[in-house]
């Protein structure tokens, strides 16, 4: 049984045709592969995460912590992609001078449903949501926000 893809192979770059195969395997649009098929690795990557594919290895890094506005708190946290009982670890720089993040002090992260959620040292979460600028941000309640470093 022969499938038909909507990804033309060539000699094309690793990262874009790696985008191919993600959309594909997604069930993507061809449109998101035709797009993703001439793209640079950085913006296949992008487009992937803007269609609900973003994987833990690609968000995994350091962000600053952002506030209203966009705001640079001074803040850092680093999402690793060692394993703990309810996720992948953070850990926020131990420099952070705002209280509302050191209070939350973020211990875990998953990805849920295409969203970031960061897991606080006493258990509740926050859900941040991909921006098309790569930026994660929390829609509800205190503004917060990550802007990979």
């Amino acid at each position: 049984m022969s499938v038909m893809s909507p990804c033309r192979i060539s000699t094309s770059t690793r990262g874009a045709l790696a985008a191919c195969v993600l959309s594909l395997a997604l069930g993507a649009a061809p449109a998101l592969a035709q797009e993703t098929r001439q793209a640079s690795p950085a913006a296949a990557r992008k487009a992937a995460a803007a269609a609900g594919a973003a994987s833990a290895r690609d968000v995994a890094g350091r962000y600053a912590v952002l506030r209203a506005e966009g705001k640079d708190t001074g803040c850092m946290v680093t999402l690793s992609m060692d394993s703990r009982a309810r996720g992948y670890r953070a850990q926020l720089a131990p420099a952070c001078r705002d209280q509302g993040i050191v209070i939350f002090d973020p211990i875990a992260w998953t990805l849920e449903r295409g969203h970031l959620s960061l897991t606080a040292r006493k258990g509740h979460k926050a859900q941040l949501e991909l921006q098309p600028d790569g930026s994660w941000l929390k829609k509800d309640g205190k503004p917060l926000g990550l802007k990979r470093i």
